[in-house]
């Protein structure tokens, strides 16, 4: 069976335009999966370096925690002191004693002041703390949804 010359040009147009399709289509997804690729690791990365933003911000935290409960105790037992000094004598402080008694004084005080001042840094870590822990979260998600998409189990 022979083709008229139409026939062939027409048969060879509808030939080229399929490959072509499927060349195209082909480029198409394999770019697809390029950028697919692409944003999962550059999720990955920015997912590492959040995870250990979020470990060391954790680790500040116990750290101030920890001050902030060592001080505590410190300014419980200075207080201690100087209501053991102010319940001598009727409420008065024996002037043998008055030295002593001063200096607990001060370095209650001064305690209370350091206590303040690490209450405050403890406040703002813990703000700073939520806010890169949210980071990671949100990274996390994203980073779940694309894995989704792209047809990864993402455990």
């Amino acid at each position: 069976m022979k083709l008229s010359p139409t026939a062939r040009a027409v048969l060879a147009v509808v030939l080229l335009l399929s490959g072509g399709t499927v060349l195209f289509l082909g480029a198409r997804r394999s770019a697809e999966r390029q950028r697919t690729s692409a944003e999962i690791t550059r999720l990955r990365d920015e997912l590492y370096r959040a995870r250990v933003a979020s470990d060391r911000c954790r680790g500040s935290l116990v750290n101030s925690e920890l001050s902030l409960r060592t001080l505590t105790v410190t300014i419980d037992s200075l207080k201690s002191r100087v209501d053991s000094f102010e319940a001598l004598a009727g409420g008065r402080v024996p002037a043998g004693r008055y030295v002593q008694y001063l200096e607990t004084f001060d370095s209650y005080n001064d305690s209370v002041a350091v206590w303040e001042v690490r209450s405050r840094r403890l406040r703002a870590v813990e703000t700073s703390c939520r806010t890169v822990i949210g980071q990671h979260n949100a990274l996390s998600d994203s980073l779940r949804i694309v894995l989704r998409e792209a047809g990864i189990e993402a455990g």
